[in-house]
């Protein structure tokens, strides 16, 4: 992609050269247009107008955005770019002829001279608003960059402390109920939390690792409610080798749970499978009257992540009977 558009803009620059060098031979012309000058004057100009562009960029994009007064001053940006792009039309028109011209005084007090000046400071001018345009682009993308990696970067730091809360909150429960589950709650949740220092730090994960993951957290539940949590998992082979974002079926789980009445009774059914282009996770719906305290993150961090990481949205689909959650495979 990043090629393609180098190839592009080369084209583009080629053709606003060959344009205005066409203009300028148009215009001294005498008496009329020849294809055979232009030839070759077409390649004796190319080199002092790409000459020209590199001037531009250095004086104009580098020197004015580093001089800090010029920079910060629109008028003053506007007075130094007019100047340099006359002074270099100028200077290059009578280098580009001096070879050819024996009189070069007469030359530059002729109308030929400054119809070719005008000429390339009309050229000189798309230039720089090409540069300029082309650079600020380039600022623009690798801010966005920065901004988006910035607020990935928050999103992640937030699932630690969040995923932490709940579980010691969990444990605590359990402790106070059976100290033997306790323990044993304790073992799984140090090999979950293992799972979370070792990929928080990536942007994805394969869904082989995920669901490993995902195992340990399901039995972790299973401890705490026991006949009143079923989950079933039937991912293709095919799509566990595929990615999504860590930690992402587990949000969803504890979405489900904290949403849902969970017991023998009224059994909260959970099933995690793929098709090929999403990993989905579906329950069935026994909506709570009340809804457990959180910290306000999950669903909505999971749809900013994926934004974030692939500009890509997650299907969400909801009746009277099931809630699912359908997570793009990347």
């Amino acid at each position: 992609m990043k090629n393609k558009k180098i190839v592009v803009i080369s084209l583009l620059i080629l053709s606003l050269l060959t344009l205005f060098l066409y203009l300028i031979e148009l215009l001294t012309s005498k008496p009329a247009f020849d294809v055979f000058r232009f030839t070759i004057n077409y390649a004796i100009s190319l080199p002092f107008l790409l000459f020209l562009i590199l001037t531009d960029y250095l004086l104009v994009v580098v020197v004015a955005n580093r001089l800090r007064r010029i920079r910060d001053s629109f008028v003053l940006k506007v007075i130094f770019e007019g100047v340099v792009s006359v002074a270099l039309s100028a200077v290059l028109v009578v280098v580009g002829n001096y070879p050819f011209i024996d009189d070069i005084g007469g030359y530059i007090l002729s109308g030929n001279y400054w119809k070719s000046v005008v000429a390339a400071l009309l050229m000189n001018v798309i230039a720089i608003v090409i540069l300029e345009f082309f650079v600020q682009s380039q600022k623009n993308q690798r801010l966005m960059q920065e901004n988006m990696q910035m607020q990935y970067m928050q999103l992640k730091s937030q699932i630690n402390p969040h995923f932490l809360f709940n579980g010691l909150n969990v444990l605590v429960s359990l402790i106070n109920k059976d100290r033997e589950v306790a323990v044993e709650y304790t073992k799984r949740m140090s090999e979950v939390y293992r799972y979370v220092l070792t990929y928080d730090l990536q942007d994805t994960v394969c869904v082989e690792d995920e669901m490993s993951f995902i195992n340990n957290y399901v039995e972790i539940l299973k401890m705490r409610y026991g006949k009143g949590l079923v989950v079933n998992i039937d991912i293709k082979e095919t799509d566990r080798a595929r990615r999504i974002p860590p930690m992402a079926l587990q949000v969803l789980i504890e979405n489900s749970v904290k949403h849902n009445v969970v017991s023998a009774s009224e059994p909260l059914k959970i099933d995690i499978g793929s098709d090929g282009m999403f990993l989905f996770v579906r329950n069935n719906m026994n909506k709570r009257f009340s809804v457990e305290d959180g910290l306000g993150i999950g669903l909505d961090n999971l749809k900013k992540k994926y934004f974030l990481i692939a500009e890509k949205k997650i299907l969400i689909e909801n009746d009277e009977h099931c809630f699912t959650v359908k997570l793009p495979l990347l």
